[in-house]
């Protein structure tokens, strides 16, 4: 049996999604591989104070909201593709997948700074993305 990219979506989306969730790798290593590996010289000019502010705590409040609704917005993606996927093979699982992803939602939304979006990090792997990638695996097995 091949898998195709539409098979992939759900556990593509939570892994980016926990790469997100890991909140002091993204402000550290924030375009590096522009910056420090190919030295882009039309672009370094560009991301350089972009990366100074994402950094500065004083002006992380404009990268902060919308960070927050891309993370969001990836959630209410895996839940809508868990739900219409894999509800035929294991309800409870997707029950459980559904509601841990509506509470994380919910402490994204009172999130007040990226240490308390890192919080959720390990909450995200074990709730989320470990019982999808389960569910991905029996699908693929039926």
């Amino acid at each position: 049996m091949s898998i195709t990219l539409n098979d992939l979506t759900a556990i593509s989306l939570c892994v980016v999604t926990q790469e997100l969730l890991d909140t002091k790798r993204f402000q550290q290593n924030f375009c590096d591989n522009l910056l420090l590996r190919a030295r882009d010289t039309s672009l370094e000019p560009l991301i350089t104070p972009l990366k100074r502010d994402l950094n500065n705590p004083e002006l992380q409040k404009k990268f902060f909201d919308g960070y927050k609704a891309a993370i969001i917005n990836n959630i209410d993606k895996i839940i809508a593709i868990v739900s219409s996927r894999y509800s035929r093979l294991d309800m409870r699982a997707v029950e459980k997948i559904v509601a841990n992803g509506k509470n994380l939602i919910k402490n994204l939304l009172l999130a007040n700074n990226f240490a308390q979006i890192a919080e959720l990090y390990p909450t995200f792997k074990s709730n989320i993305t470990l019982p999808t990638y389960q569910l991905f695996s029996a699908s693929m097995k039926v």
